[in-house]
């Protein structure tokens, strides 16, 4: 955490102390420091703080990434310093965790770095029940140029979805405390020399009020201001010029107001809700963009529902979308409202229909267990930022060895909202909660680049993942779709990966993967189809020597059949590394 603050204040205090940023580093820290100098006063199991240390070497014979003609081979040393902290329970819940990437090459010395990659949240109850506080942040590696070369650990990652799903996961092999001492971030990312690649911060504050208004309504009142900004590496002058980011930082405060009927209502159910959300972009690269680089998005919407039997319920909505969204010239402001019914069958199954002139909707929920949650929705509505018929879904399901899951988003949204929306996802009460718990690295957006314009993105990720005895498997499959208002810049990504582990021997596992990726990415000022095909294997062998400390053994192949073909390249990488927890 220490190095983390260094490198912050060394870079940015003098341009950015004037503003919320340097706040939003001070709650965070004294979050994690009161968590630390308090943690001998709580009982056992309530904190726990984990430093960790990974060190290590790789081998690449093409560091940059660069068609074979070209290629340069390096050793980097690699020192990873970090920590965990954990607290639950009381009126504090802290999840922090922060790695300190060192990179050392030995053929391009000027290239040496530190990555800082920060994922945490901490929420406090203020006053009892009524009035909490939540602080967010994370750092994470992004690529600069949907075009340019990216690392492998890119591949299959997506903002706003848990790093659970990208190519290769689940690198707890089965053995002992592996998920805690392997992180596949060191394997996979960020040591290639692309020029393509920035850091990206996000940090944010969210002061929030719960109250139950006697029994006749219950209320929620959220305030959020997320602070979203980008650094770019520097490079050698001998190297290629590294591609220049087209986006600007971003400020963004969004108030949600709710109110919701209580336990006295027993057949007619309501609930009323408010949305207003206001980014500004510091510096706006897009001629056009809507209001000095200003981005509101408004809204109020009422449901209500009235029981008629056990099986039926009537239902209707109204609302009014009030949006100024920039590259959106078909954005429809105004009212809506709409008629219809809930048939529940049995609580396990629930049907809904909505029908209006500006509306209409139909929702399934199926939950025919514990272990099994459907919800599909498909609308289609005649206001709003992108009018149309949109879907939205998702699906999970466990059993004794396996967990399956599947969603599918639809939703107009821009880089600086997705980097914003990696961290949280929305638990009970409306209360943000970290969207991976399960001790996974923060991951990146994927390959696309960096740009102020707003799309249009479809997403679908579905996966499962298979443990029985020594032997794991992981499956994942992805697609995305981002549409413009220019459909000559339209992108779109999809693949899949594999990954099998088998514990041969009580301390020791190996591990098997296996991925594909590509990326078609429209035509550039040419007039050219530009496209990336990646396809990645990595082969290696992991071993626990004791509860705290572990080592592991990889060979990577990596390649990119691109077009046009001066973008391709080969890679081999080997890695070997030696990590300790605390």
């Amino acid at each position: 955490m220490i190095i983390m603050c260094r490198e912050f204040t060394k870079k940015y205090f003098w341009s950015l102390a004037s503003s919320y940023q340097f706040l939003f580093g001070a709650i965070l820290l004294s979050i994690s420091s009161t968590g630390l100098t308090q943690e001998t006063g709580f009982g056992s199991g309530e904190w726990r703080v984990t430093p960790r240390i990974s060190v290590g070497t790789t081998y690449s014979d093409n560091i940059r990434l660069v068609p074979s003609d070209q290629a340069e081979e390096d050793i980097v040393l690699q020192v990873d310093p970090g920590i965990s902290v954990r607290k639950r329970g009381g009126r504090l819940d802290l999840r922090l965790d922060y790695t300190a990437q060192g990179l050392l090459y030995n053929n391009n010395s000027d290239a040496n770095r530190i990555n800082n990659q920060l994922q945490v949240f901490g929420t406090s109850e203020l006053f009892k029940g009524n009035l909490f506080l939540d602080a967010y942040g994370s750092i994470t590696q992004v690529p600069v140029d949907t075009t340019g070369r990216t690392d492998a650990g890119n591949l299959g990652a997506s903002g706003g979805i848990p790093s659970g799903l990208t190519l290769f996961n689940n690198l707890g092999l089965g053995l002992p405390g592996a998920s805690e001492l392997f992180n596949p971030v060191g394997i996979f990312s960020n040591i290639a020399l692309t020029d393509n690649q920035a850091t990206g911060y996000r940090f944010g504050i969210s002061p929030h009020w719960r109250q139950n208004l006697g029994g006749w309504a219950d209320l929620t009142l959220r305030y959020r201001f997320d602070d979203v900004f980008y650094d770019e590496e520097d490079t050698d002058n001998d190297q290629q010029t590294p591609n220049q980011a087209d986006i600007s930082d971003s400020q963004t405060e969004t108030i949600e107001f709710g109110l919701a009927s209580g336990r006295q209502f027993s057949k007619f159910k309501w609930n009323i809700d408010y949305f207003y959300q206001r980014q500004k972009l510091d510096t706006a690269q897009i001629a056009d963009i809507a209001d000095s680089g200003d981005d509101r998005r408004e809204n109020v919407a009422g449901k209500f529902s009235y029981r008629l039997s056990q099986q039926w319920a009537l239902l209707s909505e109204a609302g009014y979308e009030n949006n100024e969204v920039a590259d959106f010239e078909d954005s429809q402001n105004g009212a809506y409202w709409g008629l219809g019914a809930i048939w529940s069958p049995s609580r396990f199954l629930e049907i809904q229909g909505l029908y209006g002139s500006d509306v209409n909707e139909i929702a399934l929920r199926w939950n025919p267990s514990i272990r099994t949650s459907l919800e599909v929705s498909r609308r289609d509505q005649s206001v709003g930022v992108d009018p149309g018929l949109s879907w939205q879904g998702s699906f999970g399901h466990r059993t004794a060895h396996s967990v399956w899951s599947a969603r599918y988003t639809d939703e107009v949204t821009n880089e600086q909202q997705l980097l914003g929306s990696n961290l949280l996802g929305v638990g009970p009460n409306g209360q943000p909660l970290p969207l991976d718990d399960q001790g996974q690295p923060v991951v990146s957006e994927g390959p696309f680049g960096l740009t102020d314009r707003n799309f249009r993105r479809k997403r679908f990720d579905g996966g499962v993942t298979y443990r029985r005895g020594p032997t794991g498997l992981s499956i994942n499959a992805f697609n995305e779709d981002r549409e413009n208002q220019d459909a000559t810049s339209n992108e779109n990504t999809y693949g899949a990966g594999a990954l099998w582990t088998w514990r041969f021997a009580p301390r020791t596992a190996s591990f098997l993967g296996l991925g594909w990726e590509r990326d078609d990415l429209g035509e550039n000022q040419a007039g050219e189809i530009e496209a990336n095909e990646y396809w990645v294997s990595v082969l290696g062998l992991a071993r626990v020597f004791s509860p705290d400390s572990g080592g592991l053994i990889s060979y990577r192949y990596y390649r990119n059949d691109a077009d046009p073909a001066e973008q391709g390249f080969r890679e081999n990488r080997l890695n070997i590394r030696f990590n300790m927890k605390f």
